[in-house]
């Protein structure tokens, strides 16, 4: 049967039943309304044919087709694709989250069609979803549309009651794209009162983002339900007789005018602003300030200051700021998986980041933005509408621990797990509230008042977390974490305590097993930066651990124990490190790669003959030899012996039983340390010699499938293991002739929660600034795709390579979000020293400085950029100071002044150098950019206050 017999509905089925790949589908699709005489409603047509296969479970190919349509046609609009949706929900059961989620994040993507108001009223006829001109009320039709329309907003509870029940991030497709659709739904006729009560109800719960058109749209409710305010109305409305039947133009025109007004006073968003900074704050705890090279333990709490000094300059509300950081920063917690790891970073993250960070700004006045005098009433506001998400969060995190200690009973043998004294797992809403009684922010009674019936503790340490730990058997170990977690107090306090063990090193030993357990507990990692920044605690744990190492005393005391003691540290900074993505310090980097024998120096090459004997050899490991060798030299030569050793298996020297027996020492605790470097050194080696590497594979699987092979380093190399074992690698054939054990690999990493995920596709910085021209509908996760994005723009192209896409991308969407969010963006710090910003790039580039778009984005970039980082923002508006300084002093050019020779010379130069190359003159126009630019800034009353240094004044000076 020929296509064109074919009814819509079962062209669609036949296609996903061949599985016709989207673009050709598409053109079936596109030639089928182009062959037919069927132009009315074409995506009324789509809409209803393609919907009974995306609900109530949508194949993927479905929806895949229905993305292709919205992208590459507008044959259909996601407007009317939504709408369609909203009556099914209305006729039939909810479908699942889940399959609202993937349809509306295909509508999300292509928000087409909702550039026009939208209806209040809609009638299921397919024929009249559209806003249809008023054609009096005396018309037949007009009876028909009255006795069959349906409030729109009745449509969307169903979908709201979702968005009030569930974390913002988990559906952010649905709560971007309720948000851009209600703000374009006309406010009258108004939604009947039982409608409009209940929407009303919800809106406190809801995200901010509908919350605020919302509010918009029951206005309109009010005002039907004010006598006074009604007949002013009517008189309106009698006044402008050709607004069409559903009366929105004038509401429409009101709410845009709102929203212009907004962006006039504030180009960012509060909420998307705040969700940006957070995770570029938590990137930069990573990274150390400019060229400094040590990391003071403040560092990460002045970088959550400059939520709070942004913030200021986004609004002038503080009562504003300070409920939405809570709202974010609360969200994000109760709407996190509480089995997963960033659960309990979130948990750290309000409970004690945000609260020192609130504790500061209640200490020290800011100017004009001072801490609200009482934050009650922010916080009972704030309770009362997320308590019900903060206890539904709160049963499952305690259902965990129970789960967790009966798990740990039945693995050891019916031990009983006896939890720890003195410390308690409180819910949320109690945890929160104590810790802002203990820091401050609020008091007892003020608590009490805010959550009536939640109890305040006052904060008093319990039995010593390291101490508890150290004596503990492994399988109480997970117990241990989560109470460490989630107990009020408890992840501060194991901070100072491990950090005061590190810092009594090497001369006072450790707890017996405390550095072992800490690195096998990714949680446990993750606790210790809760009082001291990750580089600052590297900074440390470099010095006492690796530097330091060992005390002579006990070493020539214990020269095994010295040496497992010393162990047992190198394996806590490896797991540190590989968990928090820090740079390697110089001992582990030296670690990662085996020296050539004939490279070493005489001491090495005696030191590896005595190795070499003892492991692979009779002699068997004596204290003389370990007596002989410093910890840090076995340490870093051990890749090297395992080279000597392929090297001898290869030559015959030795046979594979004396291989496997030398490195059974590497599974004890004597050397199992070591792999870390080791087997990072292995992976490395492997894809190196590719097919040549058989042997290399034995040694690496007799390592990783050692009994005592230490988790945790296993751990630090899961993702050269993972790329090892992919398919891609290319080793498949070496694997097979040297017979490794693929599956015992690949089951041990399983085993650990370590097998490689699926890759996510990456999206570049083009398409990454295109989500950001959209913030509303944003899908979850767009602040980490753009700091990816940019990260690795700027390794590829550079700095300036990247400031070139962002400029072009502003000029692109210059009436979307964009062009507030890149002032932001060129304050950021781009270079993995946290040093350089994408604005001083613009420095050196004359045309670039002074081009339209850097005009007032100039100066909000500058005060950013200081609000980010003082010292740094100083440094770049001195760079700038001496920038205009040599711009100033360029004579000016005139046009009568370029020979043709001349003329000849600069197309040149612009042909090899799209920004002029070095700028020796300025025209006209340039230099009047440049003095308008120059007044624009000595003129900024917030400039002058915020930058000195006699920077200010040579700027008055300059003209």
């Amino acid at each position: 049967m020929a296509h064109e017999d074919l009814s819509l509905p079962e062209l669609i089925g036949r296609a996903y039943a061949r599985a016709l790949p989207p673009k050709k589908f598409t053109k079936l699709i596109r030639s089928r309304f182009l062959e037919t005489s069927e132009t009315q409603n074409v995506d009324d047509s789509i809409s209803a044919a393609i919907l009974p296969y995306l609900v109530p479970s949508p194949p993927s190919l479905i929806l895949s087709y229905l993305s292709h349509l919205l992208s590459n046609t507008t044959l259909i609009t996601s407007r009317t694709m939504f709408i369609h949706l909203l009556f099914y929900i209305h006729n039939h059961d909810l479908p699942s989250i889940s399959s609202i989620i993937s349809i509306t994040n295909i509508l999300s993507t292509h928000p087409t069609g909702l550039d026009r108001p939208i209806p209040s009223l809609l009638s299921p006829f397919t024929s009249e979803l559209r806003i249809q001109p008023d054609v009096g009320p005396s018309t037949s039709t007009s009876v028909v549309q009255d006795q069959n329309q349906i409030s729109t907003l009745s449509l969307l509870l169903p979908l709201l009651r979702i968005s009030s029940t569930n974390s913002p991030n988990s559906i952010s497709s649905l709560v971007g794209y309720l948000s851009k659709f209600i703000s374009v739904l006309s406010a009258f006729p108004s939604p009947t009162l039982d409608v409009g009560l209940e929407a009303g109800q919800l809106l406190p719960s809801l995200p901010e983002e509908i919350g605020t058109h919302l509010r918009g749209l029951l206005s309109g409710l009010m005002t039907d339900l004010d006598n006074q305010d009604l007949m002013v109305q009517a008189n309106q409305q009698h006044q402008q007789p050709n607004q069409d039947i559903q009366m929105g133009d004038d509401d429409t025109q009101n709410a845009s005018t709102s929203q212009d007004s907004r962006k006039g006073e504030s180009k960012l968003p509060l909420r998307q602003t705040i969700i940006f900074l957070l995770e570029y704050i938590k990137r930069m705890s990573i990274k150390r300030s400019g060229s400094s090279t040590i990391t003071t333990v403040d560092d990460s709490k002045e970088r959550y200051r400059a939520l709070v000094r942004v913030g200021k300059q986004i609004t002038n509300d503080a009562e504003e700021l300070l409920r939405v950081l809570l709202e974010v920063t609360i969200q994000d917690l109760v709407g996190s998986n509480v089995d997963i790891l960033q659960c309990a970073e979130h948990c750290r993250i309000v409970v004690e980041d945000v609260s020192n960070l609130l504790k500061w700004w209640k200490d020290n006045r800011i100017d004009e933005f001072d801490f609200p005098d009482d934050p009650s009433n922010v916080l009972s506001t704030l309770f009362q509408s997320l308590s019900p998400s903060m206890q539904t969060f709160s049963e499952p995190l305690s259902q965990r621990y129970s789960n967790l200690v009966q798990q740990a009973e039945n693995e050891d043998d019916g031990s009983t797990f006896t939890p720890l004294e003195g410390w308690h797992l409180l819910s949320l809403q109690e945890t929160l509230l104590s810790k802002f009684a203990q820091v401050g922010i609020i008091n007892h009674e003020q608590g009490s008042a805010i959550a009536p019936g939640v109890n305040i503790y006052t904060f008093s340490p319990g039995e010593s977390l390291t101490n508890r730990l150290s004596s503990e058997s492994h399988p109480h170990l997970p117990s241990l974490v989560h109470t460490i977690q989630y107990s009020f107090g408890a992840s501060s306090t194991f901070s100072k305590e491990v950090t005061q063990i590190i810092e009594s090193c090497p001369v006072t030993p450790p707890p017996e097993n405390i550095f072992n357990y800490i690195a096998s507990q990714p949680g446990l990692l993750a606790c210790l930066t809760t009082q001291i920044s990750p580089l600052a605690l590297l900074d440390l744990m470099q010095e006492r651990l690796l530097d330091l190492g060992v005390d002579e005393q006990s070493r020539n005391d214990d020269p095994q124990g010295s040496l497992t003691r010393f162990g047992e540290g190198v394996a806590l900074v490896e797991a540190f490190v590989a968990h928090h993505q820090l740079p390697l310090p110089p001992l582990l980097e030296d670690v990662r790669c085996a020296i050539s024998f004939s490279h070493l120096d005489e001491e090495s090459k005696e030191c590896m003959d005595g190795w070499v004997k003892a492991i692979f050899g009779s002699d068997g490991i004596e204290d003389a030899i370990l007596l002989a060798t410093p910890p840090q030299k076995l340490y870093k030569l051990s890749p090297t012996l395992i080279q000597q050793a392929v090297a001898a298996v290869t030559a015959s020297q030795i046979d594979l039983d004396t291989l496997h027996s030398g490195l059974s020492y590497f599974s004890q605790p004597l050397l199992s340390w070591c792999l870390g470097g080791v087997v990072a050194w292995l992976c490395k080696e492997i894809k190196r010699q590719g097919l040549l590497s058989a042997i290399h594979l034995v040694v690496l699987q007799d390592l990783i499938l050692g009994h005592s092979c230490p988790e945790a380093l296993i751990r630090v190399n899961s993702k050269g293991l993972n790329e090892l074992l992919s398919p891609n690698s290319g080793l498949t054939p070496v694997f097979e002739s040297s017979n490794f054990d693929l599956v015992g690999i690949r089951a041990k990493l399983d085993s650990l929660g370590l097998n490689a995920s699926l890759p996510t596709p990456e999206i570049d910085l083009k398409g990454a600034l295109n989500l950001v021209s959209q913030l509303d509908l944003a899908p979850a996760g767009w602040e980490k795709t753009l700091l990816d994005s940019l990260d690795a723009e700027v390794a590829m192209r550079g700095r300036e390579g990247c400031l070139d896409i962002v400029l072009e991308q502003v000029e692109i969407n210059q009436n979307g979000d964009l062009a507030g969010f890149v002032p932001l963006l060129l304050a950021l710090s781009t270079s993995s020293t946290g040093g350089y910003t994408l604005l001083e790039s613009l420095f050196g580039h004359p045309k670039k400085l002074l081009s339209p778009q850097t005009d007032d984005s100039l100066k909000r970039s500058l005060s950013y950029a200081s609000a980010l980082n003082s010292n740094s923002g100083q440094f770049v508006f001195e760079s700038l100071v001496y920038e205009l300084e040599y711009l100033v002093s360029l004579p000016v050019k005139m046009d009568d002044e370029l020979s043709q020779s001349q003329e000849e010379k600069i197309r040149k130069k612009r042909k090899t150098n799209q920004d002029g190359g070095v700028m020796n003159k300025l025209n006209v126009g340039q230099r009047e950019k440049l003095e308008s630019l120059i007044r624009g800034l000595r003129d900024d009353e917030l400039l002058r206050g915020r930058f000195k240094n006699g920077m200010i004044e040579r700027l008055d000076r300059i003209l």
